[in-house]
């Protein structure tokens, strides 16, 4: 089935992803005679995290594909190894046997919103495989839960229109961490996250911007290949970045020498691979003495070629600095 076929199933929705206690006490209730005995399990948070009046629920799609991907057959060895000597091979036989046809599951919708006490997953079934799902759906829950709040937190102090990044995959717990975080800020109300694999699984669309890294490593001595995708030779492009860049110094009131020259090529090279996407990291030595009027003179130099900025801001900037230099 399609499930069978997600490329996450390996990864997010491993049986063993549990807790030994729980093995333990699926043996307890086994030896007593109570492995299908029916019973409920709540999974719910008594506080709102970060001091809030509400939460968002979320990583149900994880908990599906957890559930569906469940029957430990391949795994029961291992547990077998970890368990005592003498235990009796047929409970190992049962637990060979386990799925989640018995299962049922009730849950708040995918990013709804969630309040103490109340429940965001109900699970009922026999009390052996329900007891072995406790710590796997408390993890996938509640991680994924906290992300989802904090982004929607985020999103009602920025408001509907500002963009919001999630750039966080160097500094996340790990890649599970990293890939669940970077997918539920989306849930939340992010516009994107620079995680390529969480593109690639989830959907999640992707943005990203250029490292301190890339501007520090010119020097400002390159000399810029011609450009592909605009018409034009490395010549012409420098005349026509020349030229605003005397304007935006002069709005400025900068020394024409004073910008960062490392700066400038970078951002010259980055605009001529990405013409109709051009970003500028501005603070890598200073924002409003090197950074802004380099990317200024770039985005004025593309904007003469016809590759206009889109964001309102920015182009009341450049109107600004063009009337500017007219008068």
């Amino acid at each position: 089935g399609e499930m069978n076929a997600d490329p996450e199933a390996s990864a997010a929705a491993r049986p063993l992803l549990t807790d030994l206690y729980q093995a333990t006490m699926a043996l307890g209730y086994w030896r007593a005679g109570r492995a299908r005995d029916q019973a409920e399990f709540e999974l719910y948070f008594r506080r709102c995290p970060f001091g809030g009046a509400f939460a968002l629920a979320a990583g149900l799609r994880d908990c599906v594909r957890f559930l569906r991907n469940l029957p430990p057959a391949g795994h029961v060895q291992f547990l077998a190894s970890v368990l005592p000597s003498d235990t009796d091979p047929a409970f190992f036989e049962h637990l060979r046997t386990l799925d989640c046809s018995g299962v049922t599951v009730r849950a708040l919708p995918e990013g709804s919103l969630a309040f103490p006490s109340v429940p965001l997953l109900q699970v009922s079934g026999p009390l052996l495989v329900v007891q072995l799902l406790e710590t796997p759906l408390l993890c996938l829950v509640s991680y994924a839960s906290l992300i989802a709040t904090n982004a929607a937190r985020l999103r009602l102090i920025a408001g509907p229109t500002k963009r919001l990044l999630e750039m966080g995959l160097r500094r996340a717990q790990g890649p599970d961490g990293g890939l669940t975080a970077s997918t539920y800020s989306y849930l939340g109300g992010f516009d994107g996250s620079s995680n390529v694999l969480a593109g690639q699984l989830r959907g999640v669309p992707l943005a990203g911007t250029l490292a301190h890294s890339f501007v520090t490593s010119f020097s400002g001595a390159e000399v810029p290949p011609d450009p592909v995708s605009i018409p034009l030779s490395s010549a012409t492009w420098l005349h026509v970045w020349r030229h605003g860049w005397k304007r935006v110094c002069a709005h400025l009131g900068l020394g024409v020498q004073e910008p960062h020259r490392g700066e400038r090529a970078a951002f010259v090279a980055y605009a001529l691979a990405f013409p109709r996407a051009f970003q500028g990291l501005l603070d890598t030595y200073s924002v409003q003495r090197s950074g802004l009027p380099n990317f200024l003179a770039v985005a004025l130099a593309l904007g003469e070629l016809g590759y206009r900025a889109q964001a309102q801001e920015i182009r009341r900037v450049f109107r600004t600095v063009s009337a500017q230099a007219v008068r």
